[in-house]
């Protein structure tokens, strides 16, 4: 009985090692790397005129696909669908400036470490004088649904949270005065100023917030090589690179 029982272990061992092996195989045989982001999360992830995506986001995205010898498809999907999608193995990865929270890292695998650093900061319109949440007397506060943001303030008991698609429709809504502010990171909010949206950094950065890159559960050929492309893109200055790029500063490193 004993031997009967070693003997099945030992086969299911070896079953669910074939199949963690064949998530990196299929990718190679595929010839594609599916790598999903929200797309509306400029300038990480945003349209650009070719109908293609463009940012910090899908580069990392492409530059990983590279290292991997196949070519990269970029999705663009809803931000709260992106869990769901890598669960039912629509998508192989996600490069979609994911914070890690309790919550997510019991349904998708993360990256041993953060891709880069931030903090999650309280925008308003520049003629606003508001510096703190406080100082918007419940006005409403847009948000990205399914974000850390969101939670932000739901769990500040904030009583007037609106919820949209992604930062690009938060935007509008600031500038139409529907929205008294939004919360995004510091980094999205400096380089939407800089790109000439008449908003304001309203006090200090609120909570750190450290993005990571994540996959399905159980894929750990897959994670291993996405370590390896993401260690070599550290150590030859390309995440760097990508960084000052996009963001204006290299925040692929933690502050100092």
């Amino acid at each position: 009985m004993l031997k009967s029982r070693l003997l099945l272990l030992s086969t299911l061992a070896l079953t669910v090692s074939s199949v963690a092996h064949a998530e990196l195989a299929d990718v190679r045989k595929r010839g594609e790397l599916r790598v999903v982001m929200s797309g509306e999360y400029p300038p990480f992830s945003q349209p650009a005129p070719d109908g293609s995506l463009t940012g910090f986001d899908a580069d990392v995205a492409r530059e990983i696909a590279k290292r991997l010898g196949v070519r990269a498809r970029l999705i663009k999907a809803e931000f709260p669908s992106i869990i769901a999608g890598l669960q039912a193995g629509q998508f192989d990865l996600a490069v979609a400036s994911q914070s890690k929270t309790p919550e997510r890292e019991r349904a998708v695998d993360f990256l041993s470490r953060p891709y880069y650093y931030d903090g999650l900061q309280l925008v308003v319109p520049a003629n606003s004088s508001a510096r703190t949440l406080a100082g918007l007397n419940g006005r409403p506060v847009a948000v990205a649904q399914g974000t850390v943001f969101e939670k932000f303030l739901r769990d500040r008991k904030y009583t007037n949270v609106a919820t949209y698609s992604g930062e690009q429709e938060i935007f509008l809504a600031l500038n139409a005065g529907r929205a008294a502010g939004m919360i995004t990171t510091r980094t999205v909010g400096s380089v939407a100023i800089k790109n000439g949206l008449k908003l304001r950094l309203a006090g200090p950065v609120l909570q750190q917030d450290n993005p990571y890159i994540t996959l399905g559960k159980n894929q750990p050929q897959l994670k291993a090589a996405v370590e390896k492309a993401m260690a070599s893109m550290r150590a030859d200055g390309t995440l760097k690179r990508l960084s000052l790029k996009y963001l204006g500063s290299d925040i692929t490193v933690p502050a100092k």
